[in-house]
Parts: C-alpha cells; structure tokens; sequence
C-alpha cells in the first residue's frame, strides 16, 4: 500500500464497503418492518373476522372445535384464545402461550426459546366488560428465517458487489494514473542522464497532471538556468584564479630573485645595488597595485546589492577630486549639473566604477582627462583621454580581468581597472560603449537607467 494506486483503491473501497453496509442494513431493516407490520395486519384482520364468533362463542356455547374459528386460524396461519379473566374458554392451535395479563394491543412473547407475536383485544359485546379477551398469536420463527435469508443474500450481493467495486476501482485508477506514472518515469529518466535540457509532455493526462508538468518544466528551466550561471561563475572563477597566480608570480619571482642575487654576492657594487634595489621596488609597488586590485574586485562581488537612490554629481566630482590628488600630473578638465543627477544604485560601487573609469583615463592618456555629466534624458557619464585610444578589436576584451593592450604591457597597473568597471556596469544595470576620442585617444560612455521607472 506504499502506491498511490494501492492506497487509492483501499480508501476508495473502504466507502465503497461502508456504503454497501449501510444500505444493505437500511434494506434489511425495512424488509423486516414491512414483514412485521404485514403480520401485523394478518392479526389484526383475524381478530377482526374472529370477534363477532368469538362472542357467540360466550353467548351460545359454541363448541371448542367450531368449524368457523378453525377455517380462519388456518387460512391466517394463527392460534387463537378465548379467555375470561385468567381462565381460558377456547384454544385453538398449537401455541400454549402463557401471554402477561393485562393490557391490548400488539406484543411480543418469547417462550422456549421461539418469538410469537400476539394482539390482545377485549370483546365488547359478551357483558363481561374487559374480562372477556380475544388474544390471536402467530410465531415469528418464519419470519425470522427469511429475514435471515435475506440478510445472507444481501451479505453475499454486498460482498460480490464491493469485489466488483474494488476491482473496477484498481483499474480505473491504473488508467487515470497513467500519466502521473509517465511523468514519474520522465524525470526519474532526467534524473539519472542529469540532463536539465528535457522536458515532460504537457499535454498528457488530466488538469492536475498537465498543470504539474507545466510547474516541473518551469523548475527545471530556472534550474538549468542557475546551473549555467553557476558553470559559468566557477569557470570564471577558476580562470580569475590562473590569471591572478600568474600576475602575482612575475613580480614575486621578480623580488625574490633580486634578494637572492643580493644575498648571494654582497660585494655588488654600489651602483648595480641601487639599480637592482629599484627594480625590486618597482615590483612590489606592482605587486601592491594588484593586491589591491584583487581586493577591490572581491569587494564589489561581495558588495550589497541593495540600491538607495545615490546623487551621481557629488560622485563624480568628489572622485575626480581624489584622482588629481593622487595624480597631479593629469590635467582633468570636469563638467557636472549643477542639479543633482539620481541614479539608483550602490554608492561605494558607483564610486569605484568613476574612479577606475578616471584613473585609467590618466594612466593610459597622454596628460589629459576630460569628464562629463549629463542627464537629458538619463544620466550619461563620459570619459576620455589622449592617449593612444583603444582598437575595435579590443574594445570587449578589455574589460576582462588582467587584460592590457600591447600599447600599455610596459605600464604599471593591475590590469583589473575596466574589470571593476565592467562588474560595477553589470551590477547597477547600465551600459557602457568604447568610442575613439577627438582628443585622439578613447572615450568611454556609460549610460545609466536613473530613477523612473519608464527608463
């Protein structure tokens, strides 16, 4: 009974079973009342047809074998008694039944282990007021054995009757669970290939069955769904994890390798010290730049993703105000709105996608940085500068971790800036185009979805 067919076609045999019982005890109940009252009416109608010779029975001394009361008690099936008191006048039939004195009507007397039915009816004609009684009796043992035969019949019907229902019910429920069984075998069979791709029919079976393929092939749409973003995340990943191990290892190999030479020859001349002491210096300013890289790409992965609405003009002025701090030598020319321009977002990633944007402008440009706000009709946010500009070619992959153009291998730099650009742009939702520069070098174009919805 672990199958839902088993389990189905007990329960539904179990009401099947009460429902029989309780009709077939409904039936049986009123084929023994309408029994019992038909006996009823047979006495009745003999004490009825009896009376009047009764009476004459007191007032004329009929005999005690008169033909008149015998024909009727045999044509009725009963057994009469003419009684005075407690004495009996005439008795007429097998039963010697001692009836309770007092009272009429209809009862029921047991005597030596057999039921009879009596009807007690004074007669009113003989003077005697009450004293004088009519009782007729009939034995309730015929009565009895065909009530029993018709429960025996009924017992049987109702059990060839509850086989034939549970039967029918084991098939119909094989039949209406086809399709749930179908559906079973489909993804115990997606299950074992692990291939997410398959789909179960949505057309077989009943409603129910339909509106549970529909609910399973959407499941495993958003579960093939996460499964792929989740390959792609752990490809990613492992590839970001190459990338890094081999950024950091030239200048870890870099450094060592000065320190070696230095402790293995301490007698190096002054001049080759210093200039093998600045190479490993620079190094490690690389490999501090990349560090930090590595950590402000982490950050943003990890960074909230709940967005309050954020004023993009204080951003790019107060980031562009840091950048010439840190940078002096870049001319950054900046024009924001005087008005602020509200973009929905992550302040501390919007943040790190305009000081990236401008410190790559300064790194890779010739001097000049040119930054731009507008907000007509949504925020755009434009970058440029004058340096060799970025070839069509690369204009994608340069986004990508540790990518840097030939034109800049011999720059310093970790090579993860338009990497935090580009995971800040997918973040906050916006869009960000390449484009050659009038100052000769690249410009770069992000495009925001600001705060209306409609945008």
């Amino acid at each position: 009974m672990r199958s839902l067919r088993g389990r189905l076609s007990l329960g539904i045999g179990l009401v099947i079973a009460l429902v029989l019982g309780a009709f077939g005890v409904l039936i049986s109940n009123e084929a023994e009342r309408i029994a019992r009252d038909g006996l009823d009416d047979r006495l009745r109608r003999t004490a009825d047809l009896s009376q009047a010779t009764a009476a004459d029975a007191f007032q004329k001394s009929l005999p005690r074998t008169d033909d008149r009361i015998d024909a009727l008690r045999s044509a009725t099936g009963s057994s009469l008694r003419l009684l005075i008191g407690d004495t009996v006048v005439l008795s007429i039939g097998p039963q010697p039944l001692r009836v309770p004195p007092g009272g009429s009507g209809l009862q029921t007397v047991t005597q030596a282990g057999e039921r009879y039915r009596v009807l007690v009816r004074p007669l009113p004609d003989t003077q005697l007021g009450d004293l004088a009684r009519l009782e007729v009796t009939s034995s309730l043992g015929e009565l009895e054995r065909r009530q029993a035969a018709l429960d025996q019949r009924l017992l049987r019907l109702g059990l060839v009757a509850l086989l034939l229902a549970a039967a029918g019910t084991f098939l119909a429920a094989t039949a209406l669970l086809g399709p749930l069984r179908r559906l079973r075998s489909a993804t115990g069979q997606i299950g074992t290939d692990a291939d997410l791709d398959v789909r179960v029919s949505e057309t077989d079976g009943p409603a129910e069955v339909r509106g549970l393929a529909t609910s399973f092939n959407a499941m495993l749409a958003r579960l093939g769904t996460v499964t792929e973003t989740r390959e792609r995340a752990l490809a990613a990943t492992r590839r970001f994890a190459l990338d890094a191990g081999h950024e950091l290892r030239t200048p870890l190999t870099t450094v060592q390798a000065t320190l070696s030479a230095l402790h293995r020859h301490p007698d190096v001349g002054a001049e080759q010290r210093t200039a093998m002491l600045a190479d490993a210096l620079a190094e490690q300013r690389r490999l501090v730049i990349l560090l930090d890289g590595l950590q402000a790409y982490a950050r943003g992965d990890a960074m909230s993703s709940d967005h309050v609405d954020v004023d993009l003009a204080d951003v790019v002025a107060d980031e562009v105000a840091e950048a010439g701090r840190y940078q002096p030598a870049a001319r950054i020319e900046v024009v924001v709105p005087e008005a602020a321009v509200v973009v929905r977002g992550s302040e501390g990633g919007l943040r790190m996608l305009v000081a990236n944007l401008v410190a790559n402008a300064a790194h890779h440009g010739a001097g000049g940085v040119w930054v731009r706000l507008t907000d007509d009709p949504r925020p755009v946010l434009t970058v440029e500068d004058d340096g060799d500009g970025v070839p069509v070619a690369e204009r994608e992959r340069v986004f990508a971790p540790f990518e840097r153009l030939p034109s800049s291998a011999d720059r310093e730099g970790s090579g993860l800036g338009l990497a935090l650009v580009a995971q800040q742009i997918r973040e906050h939702g916006a869009d960000i185009e390449v484009a050659d520069s009038p100052h000769g070098g690249a410009r770069f174009v992000v495009t925001f979805a600001g705060t209306d919805p409609e945008r």
